[in-house]
């Protein structure tokens, strides 16, 4: 039994540490507990409508105090086997706990380095191993800091891409590129080309960031999509051959934002860019109409250089 407590505590603490260093350390990569945490929320707080504006917000908090959780545990079920005789008691009777509360409540003050002094490790290998669950404690606390410190910049991104793009369709950007210069309409769809990349980037990078919902449709990156959409079928079908260029560049990012969000979001539906744009849209309770001109088919309809 003390052998079984050992290792299982060594497993949850493990699992924690490996689902933190996965999510938050490595890039391109999700501890698969974090993942199941972030789609687990979102699908109970997505309905009702006003549940969603907290879905980001809730799994990451959820996260961390999965990690809590999972540490805390491991490292009690590692004092447990030692729980009373390899500690030293001060002013308490340990006959008045049970002696695994006990293992949690030293296991809670050595994570949070509090120190209170009425328990103190008297067996060797644990006065050793306590030092070891305060720089764990310690190591947590600096990766949910790290985490928020990494994530508002990214929301910051997606809500400036939204903004853009909605603007250039409020000025009838994309919808009447060639009335623009040549020059002027391949800076346009060059522009947005970076705009999606680096989002892109954030969803690789910060995947939890999709589950961040937004009330108004104009900083809402999902419901902007659809313009880069009909930016790249009047760029594909544009008469200038430079701008034909951007639109091909344009529509390689867009494929590539649609397997990523394929990939990483296996809620969303649909195997072409507009369907699986839409069904993110909806996801966050936005409206989505597919562009007027089909984008597959521009380049067949494009004239000749």
């Amino acid at each position: 039994m003390p052998l079984l407590s050992t290792v299982a505590g060594v497993v949850l603490v493990l699992v924690a540490l490996n689902d933190v260093f996965h999510t938050l350390l490595r890039p391109a990569a999700t501890g698969r507990l974090s993942a199941l945490i972030f789609r687990a929320v979102w699908a109970l707080t997505r309905h009702p409508r006003p549940m969603s504006s907290i879905s980001g917000p809730l799994t990451i908090l959820t996260t961390i105090a999965m990690w809590l959780i999972l540490v805390t545990f491991g490292w009690a079920l590692i004092y447990l086997p030692h729980v009373p005789d390899g500690f030293s008691y001060s002013g308490i009777d340990p006959g008045d706990y049970h002696p695994f509360v006990e293992a949690i409540t030293f296991s809670l003050v050595a994570l949070t380095t509090l120190g209170l002094g009425d328990v103190i490790p008297a067996d060797p290998l644990i006065r050793l191993l306590t030092p070891l669950e305060a720089l764990t404690g310690f190591a947590l606390l600096s990766a949910a800091v790290a985490w928020f410190m990494q994530l508002f910049p990214a929301l910051s991104r997606r809500r400036a891409f939204a903004i853009d793009l909605t603007g250039l369709h409020k000025a009838g950007v994309t919808s009447g590129l060639g009335q623009l210069s040549d020059a002027h309409a391949a800076s346009v769809v060059r522009t947005v080309s970076e705009s999606l990349s680096a989002l892109t980037a954030d969803l690789v990078q910060n995947p939890e960031i999709f589950y961040f919902t937004e009330k108004d449709e104009g900083l809402s990156a999902p419901r902007a999509l659809h313009y880069s959409l009909e930016l790249r079928a009047r760029a594909l079908s544009s008469a200038n051959a430079d701008v034909r260029a951007e639109g091909r560049a344009l529509s390689h990012v867009i494929d590539e934002l649609a397997r990523t969000l394929r990939g990483q979001y296996p809620h969303l539906s649909g195997e072409s860019a507009d369907e699986v744009f839409g069904s993110a849209a909806q996801g966050h309770g936005h409206p989505f109409d597919a562009p007027g001109v089909d984008a597959e088919e521009a380049p067949e309809q494009a004239p000749g250089p």
